[in-house]
């Protein structure tokens, strides 16, 4: 649904401290009520989310360490191609 070219004068940066830069200041923004989407908030708000988005805002190496635990599980996953999938050119529809 998202055009291929995205007007910037309506484009907002989901992190609007640190936008190019790879860190946890994301979670810092939700620590201070800063989430773009309400259900981004949310995970500073629910309990069951909360201390991890506490343990990240104000611990990098931490949030570097989840950050490539979770990059090498999904490693792991495979891609299925031939008969089994595909790679989708456009998100919204089969090749």
């Amino acid at each position: 649904m998202c055009p291929r070219k995205v007007d910037p004068r309506i484009a907002i940066d989901m992190d609007p401290t640190t936008p190019r830069k790879f860190d946890n200041a994301y979670y810092n923004n939700l620590v201070q009520g800063k989430g773009l989407f309400t259900s981004e908030q949310v995970l500073f708000t629910d309990r069951r989310s909360k201390n991890t988005v506490n343990t990240w805002s104000s611990d990098s190496k931490a949030f570097n360490a989840a950050f490539i635990q979770a990059m090498t599980k999904l490693g792991r996953v495979g891609v299925k191609t031939g008969k089994n999938g595909n790679i989708r050119f456009d998100c919204g529809r089969f090749n």
